[in-house]
């Protein structure tokens, strides 16, 4: 590593983690019991394709579940990554990238600390970026990190990651992305870029085509959307394409992808 990238890293490597490791070897934290409906949570990616997910633990800064497609994405097993500190993400991310998702931290964890602690929940971390795999190659991807258990202050104790390949939407990102969102309301999602540009902002989406992208993203089909939501297959169509078309996607599996990336989902 150069030493002028070097100390880049460094001093937002440092950064970063004075803005989040105020659990950091807190005792006790990891004692507390909440029902976590992973399956609930997940439920949405499989319709998407190969993704990865692991659950951090910030007492201890190190991943305590994983998930997923782990060989097919990344060629790493789930065991080479549970357990091990969060440096082995310097594995799967080149240098360049981990000093803006470093500096993108920082943001997130300032804003995290001003948010009221209702809307905590709410809160995601998403970024897009390069991704590299164990045999040299790489892939386009899309994470998430979303908070998922609290202490009883409102500290973030456990994140949940999300990875998923998002090459077939290279063309669409002239640079990478990074963003915080607040979906509370899936219809107003509140963005915030941390980025050197904006994106376009996609046009509202209703609820109703909500209520129909949801089943979607659970693999339902029209007749069966139709007959849950008591709605003909033709207003169920509507809404498919006013989704396409708002999006601006051309399959399903871009739509629910991209729905996911805009925090609608």
């Amino acid at each position: 590593m150069k030493k002028k990238t070097y100390k880049k890293f460094r001093e937002n490597y440092l950064n970063f983690y004075n803005g989040c490791c105020s659990l950091f070897g807190a005792k006790g934290l990891t004692d507390l019991k909440q029902e976590i409906d992973l399956e609930a949570i997940i439920r949405n990616y499989d319709a998407i394709g190969p993704f990865v997910y692991y659950i951090c633990d910030y007492t201890t800064h190190k991943f305590i579940q994983v998930g997923g497609s782990c060989e097919q994405l990344f060629g790493y097993k789930s065991s080479d990554f549970e357990g091990k500190g969060f440096s082995f993400c310097y594995k799967i991310t080149p240098v360049l990238d981990i000093i803006r998702l470093l500096r993108g931290g920082r943001v997130f964890w300032n804003q995290f600390k001003e948010t009221p602690l209702e809307d905590r929940p709410f809160l995601r971390v998403n970024f897009t970026t390069t991704f590299k795999r164990k045999d040299g190659t790489t892939f386009e991807g899309f994470q998430q990190n979303r908070p998922i258990l609290f202490d009883e202050k409102g500290n973030a104790i456990y994140f949940l990651v999300i990875i998923t390949d998002i090459s077939d939407f290279k063309t669409q990102f002239s640079t990478h992305e990074h963003y915080i969102l607040n979906v509370k309301d899936p219809t107003n999602v509140i963005k915030t870029q941390i980025k050197f540009k904006d994106t376009e902002k996609n046009k509202p989406v209703s609820p109703a085509e909500i209520r129909v992208l949801k089943l979607l993203a659970e693999g339902l089909k029209t007749k069966e959307i139709a007959a849950q939501l008591y709605l003909s297959e033709h207003t169920v169509n509507v809404h498919r394409k006013n989704l396409l078309q708002k999006l601006e996607c051309s399959s399903s599996s871009q739509l629910i992808k991209k729905a996911l990336m805009a925090g609608i989902l």
